[in-house]
């Protein structure tokens, strides 16, 4: 008799967004040192929250062979084509999580 298992792709992702949803509270814990944070905020209503970034799994391998962040990658480093696109892109994302942390702390907008 053989035995399969199936493997159930949708446990990652359910597994990732229990974390995510309980990240509004437990920042709010502990930053603000809150006794009974509001535990109806998620990720996409905390008005703390500054970016909600992507995780460019595709990037990282690369980032870490050439032992730089992935936003600097340069097709000599293997990103090229739709690699080259998501290193503008996080490139993208990551400067407008700097100007918003530059704005928040009173630092004004990078140049």
């Amino acid at each position: 008799m053989v035995h399969r298992h199936s493997i159930r792709l949708d446990r990652p992702v359910k597994a990732f967004d229990r974390w995510m949803a309980k990240i509004p509270s437990a920042y709010a814990a502990s930053v603000f040192e809150s006794e009974s944070p509001d535990s109806s905020l998620t990720i996409d209503t905390d008005p703390d929250r500054i970016a909600k970034l992507k995780d460019y799994r595709s990037l990282m391998p690369l980032a870490q062979e050439a032992h730089k962040p992935m936003f600097f990658l340069k097709p000599a480093d293997g990103a090229m084509g739709s690699h080259m696109n998501a290193v503008l892109q996080v490139y993208k994302d990551f400067r407008n999580v700097a100007d918003k942390i530059a704005a928040r702390t009173g630092i004004g907008p990078l140049s």
